[in-house]
């Protein structure tokens, strides 16, 4: 994930197509198949309220994601949006934000007995805007692969490497992305960790962004019909966006509905 402060296109613009044609046979090539064979399914809402936001006014944050998951024989999808709400900035305008990734995967190969258990083909376009004006289109493509970890209680882990081609003018880097999910007794930690290293501009600095959610399932504690997760989150980002110096920790308060 990535905002800076600029709108200019990258030198790589021509490029840029070819990544986003990339995704786009993922996601569609993955998608028509008369064949195809869905292998799970999820969809979710969560609602968040936190605090100690780095470059967002006065730090806090209400934020309502919508979170889409799916596997399939043929690979999987990933896909959310966030809407971001803030307290208003030194001009009195509230400070508001959309950001969102659409992650296709297409399966290349699999492995019986290996801690590696598929290899894919991996692409991700992030897109966003906020009050101040910004906006962005990002496109990454890579490798990636589902990883079977000898964990009781792991659901799933994967590890991805990407090339990011990035709106900002010769500002184009690398990514590795890990994702995660664990759920025991009704607990559930999952996540993610984001790498963002070796950019163009010599002014963005390599960045990490570890970002766990720990929640508790109250379904059969209710006796509801779907998944009803309260809990916490927690965002550790250092040189957030690049910036030298400006790390994050901030906590929120989470509520997540999967219907």
């Amino acid at each position: 994930m990535r905002f800076d402060s600029t709108t200019k296109l990258s030198q790589s613009t021509f490029i840029k197509p070819l990544a986003a044609a990339a995704i786009a046979i993922i996601a569609l090539g993955a998608t028509t198949g008369a064949n195809a064979k869905m292998l799970f399914t999820d969809t979710s809402i969560t609602g968040l309220y936190g605090s100690d936001y780095e470059l967002v006014p006065d730090g806090k944050l209400k934020t309502m994601t919508l979170e889409h998951a799916s596997t399939h024989d043929w690979g999987g999808i990933f896909f959310f949006v966030d809407r971001h709400q803030g307290r208003e900035n030194d001009s009195g305008k509230k400070f508001k934000e959309t950001y969102g990734e659409l992650a296709p995967k297409l399966k290349l190969a699999t492995f019986d007995n290996s801690i590696i258990k598929q290899v894919n083909l991996a692409g991700q376009y992030e897109f966003g805007s906020n009050s101040s004006g910004f906006s962005q289109d990002n496109y990454l493509v890579g490798l990636g692969a589902d990883l079977n970890l000898p964990i009781p209680g792991m659901k799933y882990a994967s590890a991805s490497l990407y090339h990011a081609f990035n709106d900002k003018d010769n500002a184009d880097d690398q990514q590795i992305t890990l994702t995660y999910g664990w759920e025991k007794n009704n607990f559930v930690i999952d996540g993610y960790i984001d790498y963002a290293f070796n950019s163009e501009d010599e002014n963005v600095k390599d960045n990490i962004h570890v970002n766990p959610q720990i929640k508790y399932n109250l379904q059969k504690v209710l006796g509801l019909d779907t998944r009803l997760e309260v809990g916490m989150e927690y965002s550790y980002w250092k040189n957030k966006y690049g910036v030298d110096g400006v790390d994050q920790h901030a906590p929120s308060a989470l509520i997540k509905y999967h219907f």
